[in-house]
């Protein structure tokens, strides 16, 4: 990186800092100053990468593949003419070559491979996970890309409502303002005027590119379920699942009058117990009234983990060896979860996707993840959020006594190592969708760049975990 350019970004990384001191910034606007500072600085140390260290990663990758009893050719990815240019694809070919996931030794080399690459470019990285929370070419030139209307309008949504009638024509779509974030989905508060007065809806709407694959299609008929089963969620109102006006499938869903658990988090110990207990009944309303008996857990998490690894062969854009072990070691030891109960989990549950009011759950936002699994995946989400609020044993007697499931050390930890896998792939599309022309999102600059490597090696530690359980 030449002198100008360090000039420049430092200049902007500068400019962040002091926007995110300023007092007239909405929490949505400062969340994103503070992720626009995070990704510049991340690129700023990339862009700098000494080649001396670099020459010195490239060694280690050969001594560590020439260790190995089996070398070969990795298996070609979509992006492989940069895939197999990358830091780590040697090993990756190695690893994919012979199963190496129940060996301490060798994972703990690749851990410590991994970390020594990307610390000069994110130095927080060998704390992994813990720390990442305090379609088409994406790369291709914008001249060579149509103009695509990615993002939803006022007169293109009213358009749309009167020529699929699900609104009369007197309906008038009267703001629509999208919400800060977005790796997977783009949410938007939309107000609809009418003879009655003005209401709001909510808009669900694939990410262009999909970093996690499209699933509003899916998620749809998820909620017409939730709504008959009377478990709080979002109502589902309407759905487009093509591609036009916007680019990608959306929905519209009721609006949940309340504020983000992430945002109001009590202090006093009755709220609390409130919470607990309010959260608790919808959880276990879901795993009750979903129950499969018949259901093998195992057979569907091994579906669910080869949708994963098919994303991971379409969005790799650099070498993640960890992410190869992950997967061999979850199909090996997928027996963690043998006589376990099938039900419909949310996968995603935390305060981040509770609406609440008077002190109780209004609903449970983003089904996007939901697939049916075990109990545990959900109940192993909810402890550290109910330990937050130190009401977790409340929490799971509450839960316990309304439907019986219980928590179990092994599958929760299997399941730990399930969850690490997912989102790191999760976030290997991001970038696919932060390359695309149209997208600018801020979010997807940290997704699709700063957290992969952090998974890796939090992958890698859940594993570590899970053995000690004898997993």
């Amino acid at each position: 990186m030449d002198e100008q350019t360090n000039k420049v970004l430092i200049a902007i990384q500068d400019f962040l800092e002091r926007l995110t001191k300023a007092d007239n910034l909405t929490s949505d606007q400062l969340t994103e100053a503070f992720m626009a500072g995070t990704a510049i600085a991340y690129q700023r140390r990339r862009l700098g990468y000494s080649e001396t260290k670099l020459a010195e990663i490239r060694q280690a990758e050969a001594d560590l593949v020439a260790s190995l009893p089996v070398q070969g050719a990795h298996r070609p990815r979509k992006h492989d003419d940069v895939w197999s240019k990358g830091v780590g694809a040697t090993l990756s070919g190695a690893l994919e070559n012979e199963s190496h996931c129940d060996d301490p030794v060798i994972r703990q080399k690749v851990r410590d491979f991994a970390v020594a690459y990307h610390e000069p470019m994110d130095p927080a990285v060998s704390g992994g996970t813990q720390v990442t929370y305090t379609s088409g070419r994406g790369d291709a030139r914008q001249s060579d890309v149509p103009e695509i209307q990615i993002e939803i309008t006022a007169e293109g949504l009213e358009q749309w409502l009167h020529a699929t009638g699900n609104e009369p024509a007197s309906t008038r779509v009267t703001n629509v303002k999208r919400l800060m974030g977005g790796y997977s989905k783009a949410t938007y508060i939309v107000k609809l005027a009418d003879d009655a007065g003005e209401r709001t809806v909510v808009i669900r709407k694939d990410g262009y590119g999909l970093p996690t694959g499209p699933s509003i299609v899916g998620e749809f008929p998820v909620l017409q379920d939730m709504e008959r089963l009377d478990v709080p969620a979002p109502r589902p109102l309407w759905i487009e699942p093509g591609e036009t006006p916007f680019a990608t499938a959306f929905m519209g869903v009721t609006f949940a009058n309340g504020t983000p658990a992430n945002h109001c988090i009590p202090q006093d110990q009755t709220t609390r117990a409130k919470w607990a207990v309010s959260i608790a009944e919808a959880v276990a309303r879901l795993h009750r009234e979903t129950s499969q008996p018949d259901a093998d857990v195992r057979e569907e998490l091994l579906g669910e983990l080869a949708k994963s690894e098919a994303n991971m062969f379409n969005r790799e854009r650099a070498p993640h060896p960890g992410l190869i072990i992950a997967i061999d070691w979850l199909r090996k030891h997928v027996d963690a979860l043998k006589g376990r109960p099938a039900v419909r989990v949310h996968a995603d549950l935390g305060f981040h996707n509770f609406m609440m009011r008077d002190d109780g759950l209004v609903a449970m936002l983003d089904w996007e993840f939901s697939h049916i699994g075990d109990p545990v995946e959900d109940l192993s989400s909810m402890l550290g959020f109910m330990n937050q609020i130190d009401s977790w044993d409340l929490f799971y007697k509450t839960y316990q006594d309304a439907c019986g499931f219980t928590m179990d050390t092994k599958a929760e930890a299997y399941l730990t190592v399930w969850r690490e896998t997912r989102n790191m792939i999760t976030c290997l599309g991001s970038l696919n969708s932060l390359l695309l022309p149209p997208v600018k999102d801020v979010p997807l600059t940290v997704a699709g760049t700063i957290y992969p490597a952090k998974y890796e090696v939090g992958v890698l530690d859940a594993i570590t975990q899970a053995e000690k359980l004898d997993v």
